[in-house]
């Protein structure tokens, strides 16, 4: 009987696809975990297995095309673990006849199964004898379904990341040599590198960071009224809001009266329709909101979800759930729990359930939502993130909330004044996601042509702000708005730029070496820093996946863009080289922190007994921070107090340990 071989992309989910498929016997070779179901093989890989390297590496030269696939192992000594998975599906394949790939529906899933399948496997990716499963949920019946309606491999969007794969290898490789190459001509040894994606979200972050230094402040006027109605006082403010002149402020005062008329009064019904389903942003978005979790840790946490088959896929740009889910069942299952029994019971009670789905849509996979599998043992961080998907889900489901807002107009003199208020009529679907505060205005009621005593008229002096900081949250959200990276790598990127140390804090403020990265090569390279280049080359692998493209024309494009700031690099290379150097060894003395007892910086010293931090004020300032003996590397940025982490490696058991340097760091209090 011919065998079949199904591949998936980790281990535990290759348990899963078992456990779904029948009673597996489960086999152990060379300390790797797989199954068998009669003549099926259930297969783990580890993630990717394989990567791109170059092909004849004759040191640090750019640019640099000719580059290869290999096993992940020979290029990375931390991967060794990957030839024991890799020696495993080339031993079970070469029994197999059928392929299925199980890895994740998205692009890098069907890249990690296009290279196991052409390498390990030595078959045609594309041949009758590959098919694919498609589920968005780890469920029993998700996996069921898909292995008995199995779809021909999406060759298009393997094609479409292996072209991913080669621009960032083009852009990520050759960028950072030539930008160390340019500073070590300056004398300054360090490495600094930019990707694709990173540098256009570095000049964003550059130019707000810009914005804010730039900014004055322009003073302008509120006034505002107080009457008495019923012995209370009430707020209001004049009807044309701010003033910029402050002898009109003055002059509207000074045409007030000692009472006001109320001159109109209107009242509204607003409803607020329930939230839409999340896709990944969304999620990201809130779970930073109320959690303070970061974009990249609520990815990790839903992914690890998903895996225990707890909730969909999260790698989703869709914000709808079809029809074919089975909502009354996920629902019932819901109600089960202590925290969702009462909304889910409300609900299970309407003879439809419609979500209010939102626009965005994706073709892989459907709005995350739970799957009604009951979680067992869940971290803290974990069950927030689970309960924000359920409650979410629920309330997409709930009635509108509705409000009502009032608006009364006061004549006093010949100004006109204004006062506003809005309550809550029905709390729709609020009590379920709790996460959105309502908040309340009441006043009492008025009469129109009432007159009311004028307590007092207060002029205010304000001054208008800054734009606000980017956070974690709402850098992804501008960079998906801008079309930079994809759902799944806009969190990582961000991450990125925090450890290369160009941006630091929660409320995130660009380094100087930061803002002099993004100078330099704006002034000598701008294609590096180009939005519209970016989102072009974003388009174009979309097109590949659409069919619409050829892969090795958009490869072929992106070399040519890579010539031509390779050229650039290398006429330019002494001034950018130079404006690098200065920049980095300002960041060396600035880098670590503030000095916690003066306003000097805090920098990493070397002495005859050890590694210490200590002040550049010395000998005025004697301020020291002691470390741990070890190999001490200056890390990344910690992102509670913006002071620079340090990563200690330690002797004889060489164990890594990663700490921010700032005793006072938020991180470290309980």
């Amino acid at each position: 009987m011919d065998k079949t071989l199904i591949i998936t992309e980790k281990p535990s989910v290759a348990r899963r696809i078992a456990n779904a498929l029948g009673k597996p016997n489960k086999k152990i070779k060379r300390n790797v975990p797989y199954f068998q179901i009669d003549n099926v093989f259930i297969v783990p890989a580890a993630g990717h297995l394989y990567s791109l390297r170059e092909k004849n590496p004759r040191g640090w030269r750019y640019p640099i095309f000719e580059i290869d696939w290999a096993p992940i192992y020979k290029i990375s000594k931390e991967s060794k673990f990957a030839k024991a998975y890799i020696d495993n599906i080339s031993e079970i394949a070469r029994e197999c006849k059928f392929f299925i790939n199980a890895c994740d529906f998205d692009t890098e899933g069907e890249v990690i199964a296009y290279n196991i399948l052409r390498y390990a496997c030595n078959i045609d990716p594309s041949g009758d004898n590959v098919k694919r499963m498609k589920f968005s949920t780890l469920t029993r019946d998700a996996i069921l379904n898909s292995y008995r309606n199995l779809i021909p491999s999406p060759i298009n969007m393997a094609m479409a990341g292996i072209t991913r794969h080669f621009l960032d290898w083009f852009w990520g490789i050759n960028l950072s040599r030539a930008l160390t190459l340019a500073i070590r001509r300056a004398k300054a040894y360090t490495t600094l590198s930019i990707g694709r994606v990173q540098g256009p979200t570095l000049k964003i972050l550059v130019e707000r960071e810009r914005e804010i230094q730039n900014f004055k402040p322009e003073p302008y006027w509120e006034l505002e009224i107080l009457v008495e109605k019923d012995k209370e006082i009430i707020k209001g403010r004049h009807i044309n809001g701010k003033f910029w002149d402050k002898k009109e402020v003055e002059s509207a005062r000074k045409n007030s009266k000692d009472t006001a008329t109320v001159e109109k009064i209107s009242k509204r019904k607003i409803t607020q329709k329930p939230p839409n389903p999340f896709d990944l942003t969304t999620l990201q978005t809130e779970a930073y909101r109320i959690f303070r979790i970061t974009p990249q840790k609520t990815l990790e946490i839903a992914q690890n979800l998903y895996t225990n088959a707890y909730i969909s896929y999260p790698r989703t740009s869709s914000q709808q759930l079809p029809k074919d889910i089975n909502f009354r069942k996920i629902i019932e299952k819901l109600s089960q729990l202590r925290d969702y029994e009462k909304f889910s019971e409300e609900l299970l009670s309407k003879e439809r359930l419609t979500p209010n789905n939102g626009k965005k849509t994706d073709p892989a996979h459907p709005a995350i939502h739970p799957t009604g599998v009951i979680p067992e043992r869940l971290s803290t961080e974990e069950k927030r993130i689970y309960d924000l998907i359920c409650r979410r889900f629920l309330a997409t489901f709930y009635r509108n909330a509705v409000r009502q807002s009032q608006r009364v107009v006061l004549i006093s003199g010949s100004e006109r004044f204004l006062i506003e208020g809005i309550t809550t009529i029905d709390e729709g679907w609020h009590p379920v996601y709790k996460y959105i505060k309502l908040k309340e205005e009441e006043i009492p009621e008025f009469s129109k042509g009432e007159t009311l005593r004028v307590k007092d008229i207060k002029i205010l002096e304000k001054e208008t702000t800054p734009p606000k900081r980017y956070t974690p949250s709402s850098i992804v959200r501008e960079m998906e708005k801008k079309n930079l990276g994809t759902k799944a790598t806009r969190s990582q990127i961000v991450d990125i730029l925090f450890k290369r140390g160009y941006i630091r804090g929660e409320s995130i403020e660009v380094t100087p070496l930061g803002m002099k990265v993004v100078e330099t090569l704006d002034k000598y390279c701008p294609l590096v820093l180009s939005e519209t280049l970016t989102r072009k080359f974003e388009r174009e692998m979309q097109d590949i996946e659409e069919g619409k493209r050829n892969s090795e024309d958009v490869i072929e494009e992106g070399k040519n863009t890579i010539l031509k700031i390779s050229e650039e690099f290398k006429k330019n290379e002494k001034n950018i080289g130079l404006s690098l150097a200065d920049a980095f060894r300002k960041s060396g003395k600035e880098v670590l922190g503030k000095c916690l007892e003066c306003s000097g910086n805090l920098v990493l010293r070397r002495s005859k007994f050890g590694d210490f931090i200590g002040c550049d004020n010395y000998p005025e300032c004697n301020f020291t921070i002691s470390i741990p003996k070890g190999n001490v590397k200056v890390s990344g940025v910690c992102r509670k107090c913006g002071y620079r982490k340090l990563k200690l490696i330690t002797k004889g058991k060489r164990r890594t340990f990663e700490f921010c340097i700032n005793p006072d760091c938020p991180s470290k209090k309980k």
